[in-house]
């Protein structure tokens, strides 16, 4: 996300709200430092998988993990009990780039 879309468009309006949770051994707050550093991104971490469980209730995979995916949301996309309709989705994000990227295109600038 951060070089296949916001380095490519610098202009685009877009904003990116990076959920972390600690799913490996290894997932710890310090570590995600220097990843998605955009001015864009804002950064959350969710130690309870909060939003991992609301995205898999809503998207009928209720009980799995969501992790290591993207739901792109347009512009007007307002999430109050549930995530609204999200224009793309895919797991895992470096292998679904491509598909993030066409979603996005028309508020690419």
């Amino acid at each position: 996300m951060q070089e296949h879309v916001l380095e490519r468009y610098p202009d685009a309006d877009l904003r990116v709200y990076v959920v972390w949770l600690p799913v490996l051994a290894l997932d710890e707050r310090f570590a995600v430092a220097d990843v998605m550093v955009d001015a864009r991104a804002s950064h959350f971490w969710d130690n309870d998988q909060l939003v991992s469980d609301d995205l898999a209730r809503a998207f009928g995979s209720e009980g799995q993990l969501v992790w290591d995916a993207f739901f792109a949301f347009g512009p007007d996309a307002v999430w109050v009990k549930r995530p609204p309709k999200p224009l793309a989705t895919g797991a895992p994000v470096v292998e679904e780039l491509e598909t993030l990227e066409a979603a996005l295109r028309p508020y690419l600038g």
